[in-house]
């Protein structure tokens, strides 16, 4: 039997290491964007700004609920420990909601930024679903997002008095401690009928299909606008008059930069959440080590940063505190890839 508590006081660590590390460098950035940008950026750089305080945001909002999850049979459990806190029982359970979108925002902005940096090496994409108005419902989809997120939360998956009597013998058997001192959200796909015989619940599902549909279409943005970019940004090189060497080099670096980012929230967002549904809705039971796998997130907005950071010439200037020269130079793109489109693919995402 493993005691919540040393299982709090290790995801706190990690949660407050990531989460102060994650803060200090995108307030850092933000101060980098408002100051040291190019003149051209154009509306990239509020695109920039809004990941940036939404990350901030997240993190925040997870340093104080340190959100643990809990598997037993056909359950999901995301839940908060009160016991020492001045956020009491029910003031808890809003505040998983809040956090759960503010997940789902994070979510749609990993697609909305793909969508676009194609612009910027497609003309014809920008000014057809990019345009003033347009980009605005582009930059709300993520409020949506999140209002959409929260509101499964709050009306499918909150607790009761049963949930409460389900979960009190797995907790005290295997976190140590009473359903009373805890905030959850619960996500129950099966239960069992009068014939003792498990059935589904339907309603779980329809809120599942829901968050589902969120982790999908942001996993399809970001995995076809990444190949799409790549494709027109090699098709853009080959037609412009650098020699093949340099078109190779800097094709090279595109597909690196491209194949690492896109990797990185695979393995670190989509890729843990998927297996921490996958398992309770087949009736499969990962107990404590689902707090193992939902750790990983808080990783993500620490790392996310850094690529533009050190990408955006000068950022990168600045940061080194001197002026950088080399032929090979990504932020060199500029002027070669990108005529008459704002430079985005040479900034956070490339």
């Amino acid at each position: 039997m493993i005691a919540l508590e040393q299982w709090k006081s290790f995801l706190k660590v990690t949660k407050l290491t990531t989460g102060s590390f994650e803060i200090i460098l995108n307030s850092f950035l933000i101060l980098l964007i408002i100051f040291r940008s190019p003149k051209h950026l154009g509306a990239y750089k509020y695109l920039m700004i809004y990941i940036s305080l939404v990350e901030i945001v997240y993190s925040i909002l997870e340093m104080i609920t340190e959100p643990h999850v809990f598997t037993h049979g056909p359950t999901l459990t995301i839940l908060r420990y009160f016991k020492y806190s001045r956020i009491r029982r029910t003031q808890g359970f809003y505040l998983i909601v809040v956090y759960g979108g503010t997940f789902g925002q994070a979510l749609a902005l990993f697609g909305v930024h793909f969508i676009y940096r194609y612009g910027a090496v497609d003309n014809v994409f920008r000014k057809k679903y990019l345009g003033e108005r347009k980009l605005f419902i582009l930059f709300l989809i993520p409020l949506i997002y999140a209002v959409w997120w929260s509101s499964i939360v709050f009306f499918f998956f909150r607790p009761s008095t049963e949930s409460d009597e389900y979960l009190r013998i797995p907790l005290l058997q295997k976190y140590d401690t009473k359903v009373e001192d805890i905030s959850y959200i619960i996500v129950k796909f099966y239960e069992l009928n009068e014939n003792g015989y498990l059935e589904p619940v339907w309603s779980t599902f329809f809120g599942m299909s829901c968050t589902w549909v969120m982790l999908s279409t942001s996993f399809s943005c970001v995995f076809y606008f990444g190949i799409k970019c790549y494709t027109q940004t090699t098709k853009v090189l080959k037609k412009s008059r650098m020699s093949s060497y340099y078109a190779r080099s800097i094709q090279q670096q595109l597909f690196q930069a491209l194949v690492m980012q896109t990797l990185i929230p695979v393995i670190l967002v989509y890729l843990p959440v998927g297996i921490t549904h996958y398992f309770p809705m087949v009736n499969m039971e990962i107990g404590l080590y689902a707090s193992v796998l939902i750790a990983t997130i808080s990783i993500y907005p620490a790392l996310d940063p850094l690529p533009t950071m050190f990408i955006v010439e000068n950022y990168r200037k600045t940061i080194m505190c001197k002026k950088l020269h080399g032929y090979l130079n990504i932020g060199n793109l500029r002027g070669i890839v990108f005529i008459n489109a704002p430079p985005i693919t040479v900034h956070r995402q490339v």
